[in-house]
């Protein structure tokens, strides 16, 4: 499953990159970011062995976040 956060334009190739960052703890990075200011776009979901939510900065930078799950 692919979900798609956007403003009205598509992600690249279509219209709009979308960069990814992993990170160790998905949640305790997301509890940081929101108290920084982040918005969560798309609360955490699990997809292709990962845990990743969208999430969108101040001055409306997009990107996904993910976490590797463990098989």
């Amino acid at each position: 499953m692919t979900v798609l956060v956007t403003d009205g334009h598509l992600p690249y190739p279509f219209g709009r990159e979308m960069t990814g960052y992993e990170v160790p703890d998905l949640a305790a990075t997301l509890k940081k970011a929101q108290a920084a200011g982040v918005t969560v776009l798309v609360p955490p979901f699990t997809s292709d062995g990962r845990d990743a939510a969208l999430v969108q900065f101040p001055g409306g930078y997009v990107a996904e976040i993910h976490q590797t799950t463990q098989p």
